[in-house]
């Protein structure tokens, strides 16, 4: 993996105005009533439902969220921007995203910024620029020129790669562009085609491509992959007022990722199951899962790294981590002042997150038979 010492970015994202005013739309009619002696909890998730979803899946299915007390709505947008506004707002109670645009929100104040970082979910960084193994491009440098495919334009991985190009001192729009080229087969397509020099996309896509005989290479700074990737967000009187639902989606995803981490193959069929959508038309199943295996290994290294199994520490924040992302978005421009990293993120449910017996969870998963 290429790596080269970090420059500042130069260009922040902008909220997506279409995805927010879709985000509207989807939330129209939502309320926060329940079954009686639960809790809903509308959750934003700023991606379609697949095999890097799976701990989602399995935390609905597996009845893990019923057993906290909770009934989880999950609204899909194609954004971060559109569910900080949610949360903000009022019509989501917790959300995910890369921590990018939340510290953006911090820094502009209002609303949006009054949300707080809570369950640290994927724990290493996944985000990086993929190359076909034979493309000319062998540094950073030669990206001059270049076209970057994002999965969209208005998504956190564009600021991530921003990052890496100004590294080697390229501006976004001066001295390359970003296209907007979708994920899976039409991204690999578009790679393919020529229509992109590379893409800008994340570990579970590319371990995809990989997994059906296409060569990557990759390139990063140091600086990027030491940093943490999804976080779970609410706002603080959520979390204060709520605490006992907040614990629970938390130690929900805790158990869901350990049982994912276990027994992947249990967990995406479990996903297959619920959400009929991820097997690719005309794929079989086991066809399908010989594929997303592979994504989903990939995924559970940086979902368990550092082992929060044993360190009892599924959802909690380093504070030497938050830190580095700050000095980080702060270097790279995503961030235009300083921010005080203890104003971030909260570690105050990490104990609750933890409370489970988690023999249990591995049992389960290694003895899962189907449903």
């Amino acid at each position: 993996m290429q790596k080269i010492p970090a420059f500042p970015i130069s260009k922040r994202l902008a909220a997506s105005a279409a995805a927010i005013a879709l985000m509207a739309g989807a939330l129209a009619g939502c309320g926060t009533s329940s079954s009686e002696g639960t809790e809903k909890i509308r959750f934003g998730l700023p991606t379609i439902m697949g095999a890097n979803n799976s701990p989602l899946a399995v935390a609905e299915h597996l009845g893990y969220f019923k057993e906290e007390g909770l009934e989880v709505e999950i609204i899909n947008t194609s954004d971060s921007a559109s569910i900080i506004q949610g949360v903000s707002s009022g019509s989501l109670e917790i959300g995910s995203t890369p921590p990018e645009p939340l510290m953006q929100a911090k820094t502009k104040g209002g609303p949006a910024g009054d949300v707080v970082l809570m369950y640290n979910y994927i724990r290493k960084q996944t985000g990086s620029i993929a190359v076909l193994d034979e493309s000319d491009k062998k540094s950073l440098g030669d990206f001059k020129g270049a076209v970057i495919g994002q999965a969209n334009l208005g998504i956190s991985n564009l600021l991530l790669s921003n990052g890496i190009l100004n590294s080697a001192g390229l501006k976004p729009d001066a001295d390359f562009k970003n296209l907007a080229v979708g994920t899976g087969a039409a991204a690999l397509q578009a790679l393919k085609s020529g229509n992109v020099d590379a893409l800008s996309l994340w570990d579970t896509e590319y371990a995809a491509f990989e997994a059906n005989g296409n060569k990557l290479r990759y390139f990063t700074i140091p600086d990027v992959e030491t940093l943490f990737s999804t976080t779970f967000f609410s706002t603080p009187g959520f979390v204060k007022d709520h605490e006992k639902a907040a614990a629970g989606f938390g130690r929900a995803m805790a158990k869901a990722t350990l049982f994912t981490s276990t027994n992947p193959e249990a967990a995406l069929r479990i996903l297959y199951k619920a959400y009929p959508q991820t097997v690719t038309a005309g794929k079989s199943v086991d066809d399908q899962l010989k594929s997303d295996l592979v994504s989903v290994e990939r995924r559970v290294k940086l979902l368990t790294a550092d082992d929060p199994s044993a360190q009892k520490s599924w959802g909690k924040y380093e504070p030497a981590a938050v830190a580095a992302w700050t000095d980080f978005a702060l270097s790279a421009d995503i961030i235009s002042a300083p921010l005080d990293p203890s104003d971030l993120y909260t570690n105050a449910l990490v104990e609750k997150y933890n409370d489970f017996d988690s023999e249990k969870v591995v049992a389960d998963a290694n003895n899962w038979k189907g449903e």
